[in-house]
């Protein structure tokens, strides 16, 4: 499996924004070249330090020309996509070497490869997410508060659900297949907290085993505003 492919330009915008841009202006530049004054570097910070590093051989002496720019583009993103990360991304394919052959992840394109580790690129299914959900704690899907909180996750928008599956399963996608084949299922587990601090309380989550902690609320309104601000607080472990 090839570590480097050819990709487009917008996968480096979440390595680097400045860059990004930077190649947007360069792609649609028309002026003269020279008053841009570009050489093959790119320059990083590393821990205030500013550091140039030369994507050719003498790239600090080479200037980006019209003739040239395309290259200085592809090594760029070489750079950012690749050679930054090379070290890494080399430690990272031994290891899965170790768990997977080789010749059975060549078997897959890497869109491919990513749906079947990362999930179908595809709006999540609520019906088939709730039929295959399993409860403990006291909870049942004939709960009031079970019933509140399916009747709060079908108003969300797609971004919302997705964020809600990322919180408690720390993946946005559902799977390939359905959820059936999540594994360990999805779960929703009722917290220990008295009935009159619960609508107080935040959802809290365990990813590794797909769990949901879930308050016995007892109204829509806050669990709607508890679970989302849970699901877009960005916190780990610490959130209670």
């Amino acid at each position: 499996m090839r570590l480097c492919h050819e990709v487009p330009l917008q996968f480096i915008a979440p390595f680097s924004c400045f860059f990004f841009r930077n190649l947007l202006f360069v792609r649609n530049y028309e002026g003269d070249f020279e008053d841009l004054a570009l050489n093959f570097v790119v320059v990083e910070d590393h821990f205030g330090v500013q550091q140039t590093i030369e994507l050719i051989p003498g790239g600090a002496g080479v200037a980006v020309t019209r003739d040239n720019v395309l290259r200085y583009r592809h090594l760029v993103c070489d750079y950012w996509l690749n050679r930054r990360i090379r070290a890494q991304c080399e430690a990272f394919m031994r290891g899965l070497r170790d768990l997977v052959r080789p010749e059975w992840i060549r078997a897959f394109t890497p869109l491919e490869l990513q749906t079947l580790l990362a999930g179908a690129n595809k709006l999540i299914d609520l019906e088939d997410l709730r039929a295959n959900c399993k409860y403990s704690g006291g909870y049942t899907d004939e709960h009031p508060s079970i019933m509140l909180f399916w009747e709060v996750v079908n108003t969300f928008d797609p971004a919302e659900r997705e964020s809600l599956l990322l919180f408690a399963t720390s993946c946005s996608r559902p799977p390939l297949l359905g959820f059936r084949d999540l594994n360990p299922p999805f779960c929703i587990q009722k917290t220990s907290h008295p009935p009159e601090e619960a609508d107080s309380r935040l959802p809290t989550a365990s990813t590794c085993m797909n769990l949901l902690k879930l308050p016995s609320y007892s109204n829509a309104n806050d669990l709607r505003k508890q679970l989302l601000y849970a699901v877009h607080a960005g916190a780990g472990f610490e959130l209670s």
